[in-house]
């Protein structure tokens, strides 16, 4: 009987244990950053991208998430996390600089409206990824992180961010379009890596 009881407490807390659904990050310079709350305690975060690959006909980053919390040398890495690219947000105003560009302006229903985010006119402004389980114990967070959403606005103020956010574009146009483009996809790849490996 001691047994079950003790595996009923188990049970018991690890139901109370909080789930960090989703965080939002802004791009600055190579990294993404932004932070979140976990029972009134805010913590900073910044993903660092290192390499990005293919990964089945999807975008998927892997570098390092970074979580620093109030107190002294509470600043923690976690490395080799993979963030999947799962759905991209169209931007508005001037799209950024491409090698290539779409052909041809349309939508994916002719019923529905062309609008700023579709075609040749189209950019990245906000990408959704889902990263990999994180070991939040080894972040000093009281949360589970297995399933979480990063939701990254672009917003460039740096020639490296507007060079950046010209790769995602790219990789989205050629990957998360009509028809995937394999070969722009593995072009708009190499740039992407690039410019993650540059110092």
């Amino acid at each position: 009987m001691f047994g079950k009881a003790q595996g009923q407490e188990k049970q018991g807390s690890a139901a109370k244990q909080k789930t960090l659904h989703s965080i939002a990050a802004i791009q600055r310079a190579r990294k993404f950053e932004g932070s979140f709350e976990v029972g009134n305690v805010k913590y900073n975060f910044s993903y660092s991208p290192k390499r990005a690959a293919l990964y089945a006909n999807k975008l998927q980053l892997v570098g390092t998430f970074n979580v620093s919390g109030p107190g002294e040398r509470s600043s923690r890495n976690v490395n080799d996390v993979k963030a999947t690219l799962l759905a991209i947000q169209g931007g508005i105003g001037t799209p950024p600089q491409r090698e290539k560009m779409p052909s041809d302006i349309s939508t994916r229903h002719p019923d529905l409206p062309i609008v700023e985010s579709t075609g040749s006119i189209s950019f990245s402004g906000v990408l959704f990824f889902k990263l990999s389980s994180i070991d939040s114990r080894a972040l000093g967070v009281s949360t589970d992180m297995s399933q979480v959403q990063l939701n990254v606005r672009l917003a460039p103020v740096s020639d490296t961010e507007r060079a950046l956010q010209a790769a995602f574009s790219s990789l989205a146009d050629a990957l998360y379009g009509k028809e995937i483009d394999s070969k722009w996809a593995e072009s708009a790849l190499s740039d992407l890596n690039k410019l993650l490996s540059a110092n």
